[in-house]
């Protein structure tokens, strides 16, 4: 496995950790965050284009679907950058309708475990490479 995988899988895991044990714990301050973001367009553009950019980071750093650590690395990048182009690019309230869809504020612990799940598998594939 290659230093750079290695280290991205230790970043995407300790924060999708990080983000997890947030949307758990301070449940109404990222739904209100969430809330406050999809619904002006200048935040929701501001949303996309940092998307788009981690995204492209890690298309052109970590290409690479040699074993699950890098596969899964590389997965989230190319979900980073089509989510980031969708978000520039939809019309104006796509996220807001997006987060409605997925009824985020009902599924919000199971969207935690997930996040904690992922950041977990690919923290521990990180360290143990």
């Amino acid at each position: 496995m290659s230093p750079t995988t290695v280290y991205l899988a230790k970043l995407m895991g300790a924060y999708s950790l990080f983000a997890a044990a947030w949307l758990y714990f301070r449940r109404e301050a990222a739904l209100g965050l969430i809330d406050r973001l999809s619904s002006d367009p200048v935040f929701e553009s501001m949303i996309g284009t940092l998307r788009l950019t981690v995204g492209l980071a890690i298309i052109v750093g970590h290409n690479r679907w040699d074993g699950w650590v890098e596969a899964l690395v590389s997965l989230i990048g190319w979900i980073a950058f089509f989510s980031g182009v969708a978000t520039m690019f939809l019309p104006t309230g796509a996220l807001r309708r997006a987060i409605a869809w997925m009824r985020f504020k009902e599924k919000l612990p199971l969207y935690a475990l997930v996040s904690s799940l992922l950041g977990a598998a690919l923290f521990i594939g990180g360290v143990a490479a």
